[in-house]
């Protein structure tokens, strides 16, 4: 009896208006206390984008930027396709390569707060990596630079979406 007797005087103590409200409250202030940082989330993201991008340029030089100079990587494989499609492709390759691996080491939470700010995240990941690139390298023009970030977007975009869409997608086509 204590106990209820307890819980209405710290329930009357509250100034917090009763009703449908304070209990959304209650909830809402529950679930955000549980959620990741959206900075923690960013940093692990920052770590799968520093790893991919590492691997990404071993297989495949981005406009002229490569880790090893190996000679023949995927980009000949792609510029054999053509020269646009080398570009969309080489975007497409990096950025899914990020999400993929931040797919992989992001618990379900962390990647549903990613999802929230899909469109934010790949179009920063694509935008800083495209300026790092030119800033790196004199064959980034203006066309090659729209070609690697549409191919981009969309390989970090088709990493980000959910099996079933995908499925109904591919079903639809």
């Amino acid at each position: 009896m204590t106990d209820i007797k307890k819980d209405f005087e710290s329930f009357a103590e509250d100034s917090s208006p009763a009703g449908s409200s304070f209990v959304l409250n209650k909830i809402n202030s529950t679930l955000q206390a549980e959620l990741p940082s959206p900075w923690k989330v960013a940093g692990k993201l920052g770590i799968a984008h520093t790893v991919a991008t590492s691997l990404t340029l071993a297989s495949c030089s981005q406009f002229g930027v490569t880790l090893f100079n190996t000679g023949h990587d995927l980009m000949h494989s792609f510029m054999n396709i053509s020269e646009t499609f080398c570009h969309s492709l080489c975007g497409a390759y990096y950025l899914a390569a990020t999400f993929l691996l931040a797919r992989m080491i992001l618990n379900r939470e962390e990647w549903l707060v990613l999802l929230k700010n899909r469109t934010l995240s790949i179009a920063s990941l694509a935008l800083v990596s495209l300026g790092v690139f030119s800033s790196l390298s004199h064959e980034v023009t203006w066309e090659s630079a729209l070609l690697w970030f549409f191919g981009a977007a969309l390989g970090a975009e088709l990493m980000t979406v959910r099996k079933q869409a995908l499925k109904r997608l591919l079903h639809d086509i």
